[in-house]
């Protein structure tokens, strides 16, 4: 072979050796950009803060929920399921406090402070990229501790540890890459304590103050409660 021949092998030879190269970096860079995105996280947290109040009964055609109203704050956890369920525990601290709906003048004054420890499963539906809606059903406890005024200058006080149940409806709006804004109402089944003021006039006839699992005898009683949070996903 001579030098011509020689030199034309070599420069095919070169020539194939760049465009297998050539090809191998196209086909890994392309690869990285054809590499699956990043699931989305199944955990998320957030804080809320809301208030409820007990159910009123009353003759009229109209019924307050401002019984006892409560306003506090929580954290909570979600976990995202298969297909649209997901689960939730949450933690709510609550005291009485009329600052944001009055009970009524006559109501006797009740100084409530309950924890609330609560479990849930739900399903949400899309509406939108933006845009999510959601129902749940949870259980959970209540420990609370309340008083009332006796007289002119005691109080009867207890503790319980009561069981919850709830049933709620939501949505949220996404406002960043991980981060929504959403709102949820509530309605719970809870114990509750009768309030009346006359009743416990009555009792203050007796020779001695009446008992607290006397004045504090809890019944199931609804509940209505609307929430307010952020949730970031983890």
């Amino acid at each position: 072979m001579n030098n011509r021949g020689l030199a034309l092998a070599l420069a095919s030879a070169a020539a194939a050796l760049m465009a297998t190269s050539l090809s191998a970096s196209a086909e890994s860079t392309g690869g990285i950009q054809r590499a699956a995105a990043p699931a989305p996280s199944t955990w998320s947290m957030g804080a809320r803060v809301g208030g409820y109040g007990f159910r009123r009964p009353q003759p009229a055609a109209t019924t307050d929920w401002n019984v006892c109203r409560m306003n506090g704050v929580g954290l909570f956890v979600n976990h995202a399921l298969r297909g649209a369920l997901f689960v939730e525990t949450g933690l709510d601290l609550y005291a009485s406090d009329d600052f944001v709906m009055a009970g009524r003048a006559t109501d006797l004054p009740v100084n409530r402070k309950s924890g609330l420890v609560t479990g849930a499963v739900g399903a949400h539906a899309p509406i939108t990229a933006w845009l999510d809606a959601y129902v749940q059903l949870g259980v959970g406890v209540e420990l609370t501790a309340v008083s009332v005024p006796y007289g002119t200058s005691l109080k009867i006080s207890d503790q319980k540890v009561l069981p919850v149940g709830f049933m709620g409806v939501g949505s949220d709006v996404r406002v960043g890459a991980h981060t929504h804004l959403g709102a949820s109402f509530r309605v719970h089944v809870m114990g509750n304590f009768d309030y009346d003021p006359s009743k416990l006039q009555l009792m203050g006839n007796w020779p001695t103050p009446p008992s607290a699992d006397t004045v504090f005898a809890a019944s199931p009683d609804l509940a209505a409660q609307g929430q307010f949070y952020v949730r970031r996903d983890l």
